[in-house]
């Protein structure tokens, strides 16, 4: 199959390059710096803000995986929109213009915001967006589910954590420098998935998707205090014993996110690490037959290699 991958340079976008090589596909990665060399890929100069390149990267493709998009958690919200919503359209149209119908989306579990509860997320809950990027990435469902002529699979991964992912490497440097505090008491639990994870999934609806379904994808849950403690074992460096109360973190967020221009501490990263998040990835399993390949112990070896 040929195959188009926007954001191939990305976290997510290097891994799904790794596990499509596995099988009998031609890439093709969609890029803004086509001398980023990767072997056995073949590399197409362009922008999916850029509507004439975007229709002649789709000739002969028979399908896209879209993962391309500006995540950040704070400010620069005209960029967000114009990337993950107006790109994603002009991605939609230029498959159309094409005659390619099929495309695998990555989302994200951000779309049902942070409810702190143990009750299981699942595909048709509720969605509370709390920032400008989780509402991009439902408005890019939206654009693409608009579509009659598309057969579009949606993937919402949650926290995203591996080797050389910027969450990974913040995580560990402030582990390694002290910064790192719980929130409240840390037995919150967060679902977390491994980019290989994600990258099978993605695969997996190619494959097994006829319909053109939405699938959450979780590697596991753990506790933030498991995470802390398996990653500062491994590391030999000792566990944090400091416990910052939520609402103090929380005011503390809000004012970094007013005042800062790069702030260390948003909503979003709090609520992400402080408050209880489950994800069901059962649909996946049963219909796309996905088995998460990474464990909480395998997680993070990958981390501390970073």
């Amino acid at each position: 199959m040929n195959i188009l991958i926007t954001g191939g340079t990305g976290f997510i976008g290097t891994h799904l390059i790794q596990e499509l090589k596995k099988y009998d596909h031609t890439i093709n990665v969609l890029t803004r710096n086509p001398s980023h060399h990767i072997p056995e890929v073949h590399p197409i100069k362009g922008d999916i803000t850029e509507p004439q390149i975007l229709s002649k990267a789709l000739s002969d493709i028979d399908a896209v995986f879209h993962n391309a998009a500006l995540a950040i958690d704070s400010g620069r919200k005209k960029e967000i929109k114009n990337v993950n919503i107006i790109g994603t359209r002009n991605l939609a149209e230029a498959c159309v213009t094409n005659n390619v119908s099929r495309i695998i989306y990555t989302s994200s579990a951000g779309v049902y915001g942070f409810p702190n509860s143990k009750e299981p997320l699942i595909e048709t809950s509720p969605k509370h967006p709390m920032n400008t990027y989780q509402l991009s990435k439902l408005e890019g469902e939206k654009v693409l589910q608009s579509y009659k002529e598309l057969k579009t699979s949606i993937i919402r991964p949650p926290l995203v954590l591996g080797k050389g992912g910027m969450g990974s490497k913040v995580v560990v440097e402030n582990l390694k420098q002290h910064r790192m505090p719980y929130i409240g008491s840390g037995t919150n639990h967060i679902p977390i998935v491994h980019p290989s994870d994600v990258s099978q999934c993605l695969r997996l609806a190619l494959e097994k998707d006829t319909k053109g379904d939405i699938f959450n994808v979780v590697s596991f849950t753990c506790t933030i205090q498991e995470l802390f403690k398996e990653i500062t074992k491994k590391l030999s460096i000792p566990e944090p014993t400091k416990h910052v109360p939520y609402h103090l973190a929380y005011l503390n967020a809000v004012f970094s996110e007013l005042f800062s221009p790069n702030p260390r501490l948003t909503r979003f990263r709090l609520k992400t690490l402080a408050t209880t998040r489950i994800i069901n990835c059962d649909k996946a399993k049963k219909d796309l037959g996905f088995q998460p390949r990474y464990t909480l112990e395998k997680t993070v070896d990958d981390i501390i290699r970073s």
